[in-house]
């Protein structure tokens, strides 16, 4: 079975003053829409019917000066956390969430900065950058060993390729040696007699 539409049309212009005059957020006109008209709608719906309409929602705190100005004040000269400013807002009769004053602060340029530390937060804080360093310090050292042992594998595998090699030019020299010494005797023999001075 279909849901049954639920028409909004009749209080359109009711839902209009709460939102932009009254400055309502979408729960409370869905409370006040249930308790006052006995009409039960979800979020969603309401958000439709007022896209369908032309309300707008959003506030424009960008064009607010006034609050724009309080905003500045309150970060610069009181130094104000996010929780306090949105209290002093509230009591200053500007209703803002959490996440949009933090939208606006950006917007702004104004950008908190971390608060002075206490002197016993200050030793905890020293000694974990004294551990990261350590631990640092140690990864590099690790590195730098694993390097060292690369390096010791090669300068080994070289010292063995050399040492090989001198041994086969050892044996190329001897059987060159060898060789010479064997043809040497080849030459003498061939000749009737020996002449040392020609060989």
């Amino acid at each position: 079975m279909p849901r049954l539409k639920i028409h909004l049309e009749p209080y359109t212009d009711e839902i209009r003053t709460w939102i932009e005059d009254e400055k309502l957020h979408h729960s409370e006109v869905i409370a006040r829409l249930a308790s006052v008209h006995n009409v039960k709608l979800e979020r969603r719906t309401l958000r439709k019917f007022l896209s369908d309409a032309g309300i707008s929602t959003s506030i424009k705190y960008a064009k607010d000066h006034d609050l724009n100005a309080r905003i500045t004040q309150l970060h610069y000269q009181v130094q104000c956390s996010d929780v306090e400013t949105l209290r002093i807002l509230a009591s200053d009769g500007f209703k803002i969430e959490k996440r949009r004053l933090q939208r606006m602060r950006l917007a702004l340029g104004l950008k908190q900065r971390a608060t002075a530390l206490k002197p016993n937060e200050e030793g905890a804080l020293q000694m974990r950058r004294e551990l990261r360093e350590a631990k640092r310090a140690e990864e590099k050292v690790e590195k730098l060993g694993i390097r060292l042992k690369a390096a010791s594998k090669r300068i080994d595998a070289i010292t063995t390729e050399l040492a090989s090699s001198e041994a086969a030019n050892r044996s190329l020299t001897e059987r060159l040696h060898a060789a010479e010494q064997e043809n040497q005797v080849l030459r003498m023999r061939e000749r009737d007699y020996y002449d040392p001075l020609h060989p």
